[in-house]
């Protein structure tokens, strides 16, 4: 079992997920130090949304990637990367922000099927060639497992993103995604049918 690390805690109402890229405008200095200590410190920090009602929830833990925009009145623009999913106990005191005690979180011993390896790959490559504007998407990572690197790709909902990252089986996170991606790809070919249709009420010019 991993050992509970202090990290500093940057409350977001954003699910990131391991190998997933995303944007943040740090504004406040309180954040802009936890950004810093980061960097010097070369140690994670914890993203995820709050969870007033629960002891415990489960987050993803992140690093600095690359400044995008430095403003004149101090606010940065920066790229972080997700790392791993994290379980976050109790807030811990001594920085100007959050910081909270965090383990990371491993994967149960089973290997997945390649029945739904294959199965997730394909729902993928069908969404992806179908629905999504492939000149602007980026390949899946590699260091992370596939059900992340697929879904860190997507725009997905932060709900089944949630529901991902709480899951310790890779076989299970699998079958969540390829479902996911399944439904959200007959949505999408549903509503352009429909689309396609309303011009003229669904009749048939002759």
């Amino acid at each position: 079992m991993a050992e509970s690390r202090d990290l500093g805690l940057f409350p977001l109402d954003l699910v990131l997920l391991p190998g997933e890229f995303s944007g943040l405008h740090i504004f406040e200095p309180r954040y802009r130090q936890l950004l810093a200590d980061s960097v010097l410190d070369d140690v994670p920090f914890v993203l995820g949304r709050p969870d007033p009602e629960s002891g415990t929830r489960i987050a993803c833990s992140a690093r600095f990637h690359r400044l995008e925009r430095r403003h004149g009145d101090g606010r940065m623009d920066v790229l972080v990367r997700g790392e791993a999913p994290v379980e976050i106990a109790e807030e811990t005191d001594g920085r100007l922000y959050f910081s909270a005690m965090a383990r990371a979180l491993e994967d149960g011993p089973d290997a997945p099927s390649e029945a739904r390896i294959a199965a997730a790959r394909e729902a993928y490559t069908a969404f992806v060639s179908e629905v999504v504007d492939q000149d602007d998407h980026p390949d899946p990572p590699v260091d992370v497992p596939l059900s992340f690197a697929l879904a860190s790709t997507l725009d997905l909902a932060s709900e089944p993103k949630q529901s991902l990252l709480d899951t310790r089986d890779e076989g299970e996170r699998l079958n969540q995604l390829t479902a996911i991606l399944r439904a959200a790809r007959e949505s999408v070919l549903r509503a352009r049918v429909a689309a396609e249709r309303a011009p003229t009420n669904g009749k048939v010019s002759h």
